[in-house]
């Protein structure tokens, strides 16, 4: 019973998160969509600093790790060579001022970490999101949008319901306990589902398979950002990334497994571009 509550607690929390993109969309087309990523990556950056520097006594390290991952985000969602060049200027910063404030300290391994999780954090909520932002300024860029949210999101539903009703064999009980090598093959499975829907309602005319392997491809890395960000948290020792979505937790923890599948979508995206012309 409290199983189906949870349930239900997430699909309203959804709906409601819908319900606002959606008015932003009506009111704004696709900057309304621009923005919502924007406020995804904004949020997602505050919960990630939590994460990966919670023990972190430093101001200005987690101030600049915070801002660079703006900056990161930003570059890459107006060019994806100016991302990937800022990102290194952004990381080069980092590895900068972490040495310079605390080389007295001698600690090399305090040093050698915030290194790496300054890259990874920098690579998850600077460089990640940037491919989401970018599908929207491709051809029917809305359509390919949806596509991604419905393929990620069927996925995560159907993972939670196959899991809720006969999950017994756990998939990475050392990452994330509750899931299920069943609830698994039922999130591909909703993966595949949606990407019929938005393949009959949306792209008709192009083949059926080429939906059907980004579906699932979708789906699949989907769930490895999901066992990703369970990773972190389990290593920080948080439950959720924060608290602004009831039932799911916080952004990070309704958008990782979109982080992972939106360069795999771009890619589709971007192959196909180029066989059709």
């Amino acid at each position: 019973m409290t199983t189906w509550k949870s349930f239900l607690t997430r699909a309203v929390s959804a709906l409601v998160a819908l319900a606002i993109i959606i008015g932003l969309y009506v009111g704004w087309a696709v900057d309304g969509l621009k923005i919502t990523v924007g406020f995804a990556v904004v949020v997602g950056a505050w919960e990630l600093l939590g994460i990966l520097f919670q023990r972190e006594n430093s101001v200005l390290i987690k101030s600049a790790f915070f801002v660079l991952s703006l900056v990161v985000f930003a570059a890459s969602a107006a060019s994806l060579s100016a991302g990937s060049l800022v990102y290194c200027l952004a990381l080069i910063a980092m590895i900068t001022i972490v040495l310079l404030s605390s080389h007295k300290k001698g600690d090399l391994n305090y040093m050698a970490g915030v290194h790496a999780r300054a890259a990874l954090g920098l690579f998850y909520i600077g460089l990640l999101p940037s491919f989401a932002y970018r599908i929207l300024d491709q051809a029917y860029g809305i359509s390919w949008f949806v596509f991604l949210l419905a393929a990620v999101f069927a996925g995560d539903t159907m993972a939670y319901v196959f899991g809720v009703l006969i999950g017994k064999h756990k998939v990475m009980p050392s990452v994330s306990p509750k899931k299920t090598w069943q609830g698994s093959i039922g999130g591909i499975i909703g993966s595949l589902l949606a990407g019929i829907v938005c393949w009959h309602f949306m792209f008709a005319e192009q083949p059926l398979v080429i939906f059907l392997i980004l579906s699932a491809l979708a789906g699949f890395v989907g769930q490895f950002g999901d066992f990703f960000e369970s990773l972190l948290k389990r290593v920080a020792e948080v439950k959720d990334s924060g608290k602004i979505m009831p039932g799911h937790g916080g952004v990070l923890d309704r958008i990782d497994g979109v982080l992972f599948a939106s360069p795999v979508i771009l890619t589709g995206i971007l192959i196909l571009s180029h066989l059709s012309s």
